[in-house]
């Protein structure tokens, strides 16, 4: 799989740990230049809100994420330790800032204080995900149709499907 990924031109940083997760389930939490799964984790089923405000991508300032990546490793210890969902809202907050999806910084706000456990950019943007126990979207997608126009979808997440030891 890893050589198709190569060979297609993907990037292998984006590409590792969004294709471990999507085949292994659960979060995974990789070494992608190493291209090694670093810790697998169960989660609880929470309902996943992803949405959009309907903005480009934006990598003109990726030098900005680069430039904080002793922050990303610490967020990474961070979520190796068990407050994955900390780690993913200021990893989220911190890729918004940086890209200048200003409208995403307010989408996460309202996440967050309509209960969200986590919210953030998802990657490089400009979707936006929130993390809420199963049944508290509802406020959020509330908010999402009135203001955003109603872009959104909902999933839920998966469990660990294959464990790599």
């Amino acid at each position: 799989m890893l050589l198709r990924l190569r060979a297609h031109g993907s990037s292998i940083t984006g590409a590792f740990d969004d294709a471990s997760a999507a085949i292994l389930g659960g979060a995974v939490l990789t070494d992608n230049k190493s291209l090694s799964i670093i810790k697998q984790l169960n989660l609880d089923p929470f309902t996943v809100v992803i949405t959009g405000h309907r903005e480009r991508k934006n990598l003109r300032s990726i030098d900005r994420l680069r430039a904080l990546s002793g922050i990303y490793q610490a967020l990474f210890s961070m979520a190796i330790n068990g407050d994955l969902w900390r780690a993913a809202t200021i990893n989220g907050i911190l890729v918004a800032e940086s890209l200048g999806y200003y409208n995403a910084l307010e989408i996460i706000g309202r996440a967050l204080r309509l209960g969200a456990v986590a919210s953030g950019v998802s990657g490089n943007g400009p979707s936006i995900y929130a993390v809420f126990r199963p049944g508290e979207e509802g406020p959020f997608i509330d908010y999402i149709s009135s203001t955003w126009g109603g872009y959104y979808l909902v999933t839920k997440l998966v469990e660990i499907r294959y464990l790599v030891s």
